[in-house]
């Protein structure tokens, strides 16, 4: 392993939501309580966007959050109700516990995890 030192713990959950709306709204609140749930330390406001105006690829809404432990990033697909979550932290944090909020915050109900 290189740089052994450093503790990096990345999870990467995908699937689909189930909730009526995926807006900025949405996104803010959600990575605000991922965030506090997790027990980070939220270090600059968090960055909300869109690809609709320029890309053909991927509509839909996304989120960045920056963490005094690292950050994590939201990629939202509208057509296909689909989500990715990406989480990469300094500090130890528990899996189930963030699966199971992000689960119940976006009515998961098919969704995949992966550890790197």
């Amino acid at each position: 392993m290189i740089c052994p030192d450093i503790r990096r713990q990345r999870l990467i959950i995908e699937g689909f939501y189930e909730l009526q709306t995926m807006d900025e709204h949405c996104v803010r609140n959600f990575l605000a309580g991922l965030t506090d749930h997790l027990g980070m330390t939220r270090i600059a406001e968090t960055l909300v966007f869109s690809p609709d105006a320029v890309s053909d690829l991927h509509h839909g809404v996304g989120g960045f959050q920056a963490w005094a432990e690292s950050g994590c990033s939201l990629y939202t697909w509208s057509a296909s109700r689909f989500f990715t979550l990406d989480v990469y932290s300094c500090k130890a944090f528990d899996v189930a516990r963030c699966v199971d909020f992000v689960c119940t915050q976006f009515n998961a109900q098919s969704f995949e995890v992966r550890e790197v």
